[in-house]
């Protein structure tokens, strides 16, 4: 039977797990370490290197060397090294290949398939992103499994009786909190609260800019110009977080430094204390408790309270997190796991249960965003809302906001904000067919399905004509590949069709240049979904979008000035 590997690919660091009979194992990779670093340094089109040797050129080679990759997935960010350009999703493939390749030394067999795992507030956007490097990668990602719950499976595992759990996961650039609760082999995510952008690589850029505040002050050096300098100094300030977490101070020192004055060279120390680093890290500890608390309302543990602290991510080990989790949550300890592994053993269970190697556990996790749609004026209406099971289906009946309207433009959002403007497009599409009627008379049926990666599909539906329109959603970004070429080229001809629509409506109102404008955007949009230039897609979908808020703004006027 086909080993299912479980990956937890971290900001920082990265790992990779498998069952060895009951018991889930991490495996080494090619240096004997546990844990890999989420560094890729790339020195030409064949000369790639991840892990540790990409981390220990880094220094010399910072220009070709790309960090934290993973928190800029289904963002639209390039990486350009020596004239090549490089999206997050082949950076971190590389990092998946490099931990595929190491399990299959390990286990002495091919390795296809994989269980990676992802923050819980990972946007569509992200999920997608992550399964294309999976794919690039060369695996079948059988599952995207949030890390909190990862974490809680691998805890619970084999802890008997059931019991309400709190994963607290503060990795390098995520932060998750997830509320489970365990009732005999069925785990059940009750709430999840995050933020994308808030860990343990911020806390190094808090210190990071103390240290550079306090060396350029005794140098007069400008050391933020000098990238091999910075290189060297950030992974002091790393080493020296970690440091502090078991320390009561350390010293950061590049000693033999340059030359001033007569040239005579430097010797810059500083030595911090880990109250210092406590007062600049303070603020952000306290969010992740704040977002916590959220979490534990959410659920219904207020009252009832929590069985079991779990924490998750390099991060977590700071003392002062622990002091904060206790007070908060009224604990006298936190369960003691190891916070690099205990993700990607989950993953490698949730593997295993896929596969029928172990007993029969049942993982129920919930949507960490809402999902609905724009409406008239700018309203964002929710119709899948956050915190709900997955797998999942929902629907809700709209209507035409025009007499003889014979289409609808569906937006698709996630996200908190009531304005439709203010959360993540994850795409557009059109419903042409529908019965003509009188405003208000159609009735268009708009249904919501996620599966258990979080990943969302919609359908539109006509009630009277049964007219459809089904779509994988997909959110623009400035990524590359066959498949977003595709996906990007069918978006811009849907949105070709709605601005033409609107155009043969209003054109007779519109003044000559706004007119000219709308025509050269449809003729180059249309000739940007026949070539395969993905850029000029993505701006003509810009473009003809803005133009649509353009017409809707002026059908408005119209229709106030009759």
């Amino acid at each position: 039977m086909r080993t299912v590997i479980g990956i937890d690919l971290g900001t920082t660091n990265s790992a990779v797990a498998c069952m060895d009979g009951n018991e889930p194992l991490v495996i080494p990779n090619d240096r004997g370490n546990r844990i890999t670093p989420s560094v890729v340094a790339i020195n030409g089109p064949d000369d790639v290197l991840v892990g540790e040797s990409a981390k220990n050129q880094a220094v010399v080679n910072a220009a070709s060397t790309i960090t934290a990759a993973k928190r800029v997935m289904g963002s639209g960010t390039v990486f350009t090294i020596g004239g090549r350009t490089y999206t997050p999703e082949q950076v971190c493939s590389y990092i998946l290949r490099k931990l595929r390749k190491d399990a299959e030394t390990f286990l002495g067999q091919p390795v296809q398939d994989a269980i990676i795992t992802v923050p819980a507030h990972f946007s569509e956007a992200q999920r997608r992103a992550t399964q294309e490097a999976g794919r690039l990668a060369g695996l079948r990602v059988r599952r995207l499994l949030n890390e909190p719950t990862a974490a809680a499976l691998a805890y619970a595992y084999r802890t008997p009786g059931d019991r309400r759990i709190l994963v607290y996961d503060l990795g390098g650039g995520t932060f998750d909190v997830t509320c489970l609760q365990k009732e005999g082999n069925t785990f059940s995510v009750l709430a999840s609260e995050g933020d994308n952008h808030l860990g343990g690589v911020d806390f190094d850029a808090l210190l990071l800019d103390r240290v550079l505040g306090e060396f350029e002050r005794n140098s007069e050096l400008n050391f933020r110009s000098e990238p091999i300098l910075m290189q060297q100094l950030s992974e002091m300030v790393e080493r020296a977080k970690i440091e502090l977490s078991t320390s009561e101070s350390t010293r950061i020192l590049i000693p033999f430094f340059g030359g001033a004055g007569a040239g005579a060279p430097l010797h810059l120390s500083y030595e911090v204390n880990r109250n210092e680093f406590y007062d600049l890290i303070d603020a952000l500890v306290r969010k992740t408790v704040k977002l916590t608390m959220a979490a534990v309302r959410s659920a219904g543990f207020g009252l009832r309270g929590v069985d079991s602290l779990v924490l998750s991510g390099g991060s977590s080990r700071i003392p002062l997190v622990h002091t904060y989790l206790k007070r908060a949550l009224n604990l006298e300890r936190v369960s003691l796991v190891n916070p690099d592994e205990i993700v990607a053993m989950g993953a490698a269970i949730q593997g295993a249960l896929l596969s029928d190697q172990s007993d029969t556990v049942h993982v129920r996790d919930v949507t960490a965003y809402n999902l609905g749609v724009e409406i008239e004026g700018d309203h964002f209406v929710t119709i899948l809302p956050r915190n709900s099971p997955v797998p999942a289906r929902t629907h809700r009946t709209f209507t035409t906001v025009s007499d003889r309207q014979s289409s609808v433009e569906i937006h698709v959002l996630q996200g908190e904000e009531p304005a439709a403007s203010r959360n993540i497009s994850l795409g557009r599409f059109l419903l042409s067919g529908i019965q003509e009627a009188r405003r208000g008379e159609a009735r268009v049926q708009v249904s919501f399905e996620i599966d258990e990666d979080a990943l969302v599909w919609v359908t539109a539906r006509d009630l009277r004509t049964g007219a459809q329109q089904n779509v994988k959603v997909t959110p623009v970004s400035d990524g590359t590949g066959a498949a977003l070429d595709i996906e990007v080229a069918d978006r811009v001809a849907a949105l070709v069709e709605r601005v033409e629509q609107m155009y043969a409506q209003e054109q007779f109102r519109l003044d000559a240049e706004f007119r000219a404008e709308i025509e050269h955007t449809i003729r180059r949009a249309s000739e940007a979904t026949s070539g395969a230039d993905l850029r000029a897609l993505h701006e003509c979908h810009l473009a003809l979008e803005t133009i649509i808020g353009e017409l809707h703004v002026e059908l408005g006027r119209s229709e106030a000035e009759q």
